[in-house]
């Protein structure tokens, strides 16, 4: 009777068991299976890659790639390059000057299957609009995924050539033999009384018969002279500065060692002038091109070309 109440108790706990025992493991197989079904199809997607087409400036000889600068009146050309895994449907090239709204330059649709195209576009700076320009391109592909890249070019307005001024020495003799220079009106003027006292930017130092190769200014005019041969100032020749920007830097790179008198000029001195009048401040790039000094003569002058 013992045994078979035992066996009784035996079979019954198997049965129970043996139910719970099975379910586990069919949920077990069958989570398995869902998590390898759905993992199977799954494509990984990286967030951080921008859908749409890749835009290039074409590059090389001739064309504008790169932020950089030029001066007014001068043309550029841009050349935009595309390629895209999904055909293309549109692209565009657009100019933003200063705080102005965009302007096209180029806009494409494509009708046909293209996964590839290049443009080219040619702009020229107006003369008169100094200032910073954004060129930039536009693609989009037929997913409607969009990509953009720019550039930005700064316009520079030109130094004026003002030609050629003659003026001599302090003690030159003669009727329109001045030894002043007004570099405002460009004209040579008389270093005697005091009625154009404000006009003397250039004035000749000599004391004597020799050319003394020395300058004053008699209205607070402000010098900075190079003294290498080369002729440099900031690393530019005369025929090297080209735009305002380009006077100033040197000038506030060099202004510890301005003056309002300078020594030791020859042929081939490049100098900046920097005159103040009514609070205007104008800034002259000046070459020496000829000093006459002939024994025995007091009429010797210098001849300066000169730009600002």
């Amino acid at each position: 009777m013992a045994w078979f109440l035992l066996h009784l108790q035996l079979t019954k706990y198997l049965k129970n068991n043996m139910k719970k025992l099975i379910y586990s493991t069919l949920s077990l197989i069958l989570m398995s299976s869902t998590l390898f079904v759905g993992c199977k199809d799954d494509k990984v997607v990286d967030p951080t890659v921008e859908k749409g087409p890749n835009i290039s400036f074409q590059t090389g000889s001739g064309y504008s790639f790169t932020d950089g600068s030029v001066i007014t009146g001068e043309t550029i050309k841009i050349g935009m390059r595309l390629t895209s895994d999904v055909n293309l449907k549109t692209s565009r090239i657009t100019v933003k000057y200063s705080s102005q709204a965009e302007a096209p330059l180029l806009d494409s649709t494509y009708t046909s299957n293209t996964k590839t195209s290049n443009r080219d576009v040619s702009f020229t700076f107006p003369v008169s609009d100094k200032g910073t320009y954004v060129f930039t391109i536009y693609a989009t592909d037929k997913d409607n995924n969009t990509k953009s890249s720019k550039i930005t070019i700064t316009a520079k307005g030109p130094l004026l050539e003002r030609g050629t001024g003659v003026f001599y020495s302090l003690k030159a003799t003669g009727a329109a033999k001045f030894s002043a220079y007004d570099l405002n009106t460009g004209e040579a003027i008389t270093a005697s009384g005091t009625a154009n006292l404000s006009m003397r930017d250039l004035v000749d130092m000599s004391t004597g018969g020799d050319l003394s190769n020395s300058w004053k200014s008699q209205n607070n005019t402000e010098f900075i002279k190079s003294t290498n041969v080369q002729g440099t100032l900031n690393g530019k020749a005369y025929s090297q500065f080209r735009t305002e920007e380009d006077v100033t830097a040197a000038w506030n790179a060099l202004s510890s060692t301005k003056a309002t008198q300078i020594t030791g000029l020859e042929i081939g001195t490049t100098i900046i002038a920097k005159s103040t009048r009514n609070s205007v401040v104008t800034y002259y790039v000046i070459a020496i091109s000829e000093i006459n000094d002939e024994p025995g003569s007091e009429d010797d002058f210098y001849e300066i070309q000169y730009k600002n």
